[in-house]
């Protein structure tokens, strides 16, 4: 199991793994997750001291001392809420960002995330705005109501308002509780249908997607200025939300890509949950399909991770480890252009 795998399958096995109670096969699984998770390290750690010294090494542990560790460990970590399959890579960063924001006193909250300006607190604030965009269209009730005609932008203001207005915590809960609600109402029926605008109009399931990304991006945002170490996604969380970048790629590299028309990139995302694509630089046309065999202009190879981190404008083009094969120009132009669909 590497580092990248699902810390719900690991974390109630944590408890047993400090009691050295864990089946061969189960006790395989959590040390090789642990030699890739910093988390999950620390917090195994952390049981097997107290185990160490509530048993002590002379006398025999303390009754259901067995039981009340095998609880402890999924008892920190909150589980990711319930969600269909297209909105669980959104579920998990919620669990990953909670997670995070654990024990946070009032000098971390206060401390500068993002953009030159954003405290950790109003980080959280700006993704409780966003996502109350969705939340708000499936029905769930968001505080503070949301004004007809919000966009992200007059939303985040709004909602920024609001929890300056109270403290790190109750905004904390706040934006829990609206993710899981979000999560809960999509379970209550089928895929919405139509799209929703959040930045741009999309379909529900890859607005979910999106909210995935930008958590992922903000949660990597504030555990750089806390020093906590983050995780990357789950390679089938990773996957789709580097699928959701290539698709909309087009749109920031039409305009800044020279001589784009009928031009196309492909595409070689490496490491787990990485893919081949074939990008064209401007948007196709409505309904058009790609040519059946098509011999693109460029061939960038990078890191899926990497790659997605640049999309997400945390990474300059030449911090990347990339090969460009074809015409390195047209690359490089592109590369330097995806950091364009990343909006605050």
């Amino acid at each position: 199991m590497t580092g990248t795998d699902s810390h719900e399958i690991v974390a109630p096995l944590l408890g047993a793994w400090a009691l050295d109670a864990c089946p061969p096969g189960d006790d395989g699984l959590v040390r090789e997750h642990l030699d890739h998770c910093d988390i999950c390290a620390g917090e195994a750690r952390t049981l097997r001291e107290t185990a160490a010294e509530l048993g002590g090494t002379h006398r025999r542990p303390p009754a259901r001392l067995a039981a009340r560790l095998r609880s402890a460990a999924p008892a920190r970590r909150r589980p990711a809420p319930a969600a269909p399959g297209y909105a669980q890579p959104y579920a998990a960063q919620v669990a990953a960002l909670d997670l995070l924001l654990t024990g946070l006193d009032d000098d971390h909250w206060g401390r500068i995330a993002a953009y030159g300006e954003w405290s950790v607190h109003d980080l959280l604030a700006h993704l409780t705005a966003t996502d109350s965009l969705i939340a708000a269209a499936l029905g769930v009730t968001v505080e503070p109501p949301l004004a007809p005609g919000s966009d992200p932008e007059s939303r985040t203001r709004e909602v920024l308002n609001f929890a300056r207005s109270r403290t790190a915590e109750q905004a904390r809960r706040t934006w829990r509780a609206q993710a899981e609600a979000l999560c809960g109402a999509l379970l209550a029926g089928p895929a919405p249908t139509g799209t929703i605008a959040v930045g741009w109009d999309m379909p529900v399931p890859d607005a979910l997607v999106a909210r995935a990304f930008e958590t992922w991006i903000h949660s990597e945002d504030i555990g750089g200025v806390l020093a906590r170490p983050t995780v990357a996604p789950l390679p089938e969380h990773l996957n789709p939300m580097a699928d959701l970048a290539v698709r909309t790629l087009p749109l920031a590299t039409a305009t800044r890509v020279t001589a784009p028309e009928g031009r196309h990139i492909r595409l070689n995302l490496t490491g787990p949950g990485g893919g081949t694509w074939t990008v064209p630089v401007t948007p196709p046309a409505p309904g058009s399909a790609p040519p059946a065999s098509l011999v693109p202009d460029a061939e960038v190879t990078a890191d899926i991770v990497e790659f997605c981190r640049l999309v997400g404008d945390r990474r300059r083009p030449d911090q990347l480890s990339v090969s460009i094969a074809g015409d390195t120009r047209l690359g490089l132009e592109w590369l330097a252009a995806a950091p364009a669909l990343a909006v605050p």
